[in-house]
């Protein structure tokens, strides 16, 4: 669908993943399931050190675990991640594919993306694989090449999709000025990547620089609605709430697809919008503005 860009793919064939094999063990002491890290079918799950103790401890950093939840089993440790529950400036979030067979974990620093692995899991047995080097590299190369700096570098905020394809699809943007101080210029780089699982290797689809405008459609685009959690004064301000979202996300669609499939989904939009303006109910109105919003995030992956 979106040109390649051959030169991350080839320049550091050695440098895009590394592959270790961790093994089961006992559950470790003061350590409890992270927040939201079980897997769909609740056999497995992410250990994090207690916050208690880690204060008790005077902890800086914390081994990750993968456990199998339901025989009460730490399977390994994570590589090179390190977090404790609740921790400050920090977070560690987990991905699953829809049959559990495998993971993405995701740590991040105050200001986006730290480490990334790969879970691979095979019963008590799991393969970790790092690929967040990949992502960073093609950021800053974009980054670099816009700026003619060679030492430039940005934060990186990072979305996945896992299938049961064993594909794991990446939208990833990155800006060098995360405090937007005002006597630096910013500079905002795109990637579009699919991991194939099963290859060990990366299809790059697309890294380019973008505009702020952009990163902000972007950002709108990838990142999963909270539609349950906010609340509004009247339905009236949850409709226009809900409508910027879905400008916002039409935006980064007309930014990312070909011309040839956006004036498809510039037609769909149009006899969409006529379905939504003859729906009376401001209540209805907002479902429908919720799926459209998801219709369209699906579009940009």
């Amino acid at each position: 669908m979106l040109c390649h860009l051959r030169l991350f793919a080839t320049a550091f064939p050695c440098l895009f993943f590394a592959t270790s094999l961790a093994v089961a063990g006992e559950w470790p002491k003061d350590y409890v399931v992270q927040e939201n890290s079980e897997s769909p079918n609740g056999r497995y799950g992410v250990l994090v050190l207690s916050h208690d103790a880690a204060v008790e401890n005077d902890s800086e950093e914390s081994d990750v675990y993968l456990a199998d939840v339901k025989a009460h089993t730490a399977l390994g440790t994570i590589d090179k991640v390190d977090y404790f529950e609740h921790q400050n400036h920090r977070d560690l979030e987990v991905f699953w594919a829809p049959d559990s067979n495998y993971c993405v974990v995701e740590s991040d620093g105050r200001y986006g993306m730290d480490r990334v692995v790969v879970l691979d899991i095979k019963d008590s047995k799991f393969v970790q694989t790092e690929i967040d080097e990949p992502i960073q590299k093609s950021l800053d190369g974009a980054m670099k090449k816009e700026s003619h700096d060679s030492e430039m570098a940005g934060d990186v905020s990072v979305n996945f999709r896992l299938g049961d394809d064993r594909k794991i699809k990446v939208r990833a943007t990155s800006q060098n000025n995360p405090k937007q101080f005002d006597d630096v210029k910013t500079y905002y780089a795109l990637f579009q990547g699919t991991y194939d699982l099963a290859a060990k290797k990366w299809t790059v689809t697309d890294v380019r620089s973008i505009t702020s405008e952009q990163d902000d459609a972007l950002t709108a685009g990838y990142q999963p609605p909270d539609f349950k959690n906010i609340t509004y004064a009247t339905d009236e301000d949850r409709a226009r709430s809900l409508d910027e979202q879905m400008n916002s996300v039409y935006k980064a669609a007309k930014f990312v697809l070909p011309p040839a499939r956006f004036a498809k989904v510039k037609q769909e939009q149009t006899e969409w919008l006529k379905r939504r303006d003859a729906t009376p109910a401001v209540k209805a109105q907002c479902e429908l503005i919720e799926k459209r919003i998801r219709d369209l995030q699906d579009v940009l992956w």
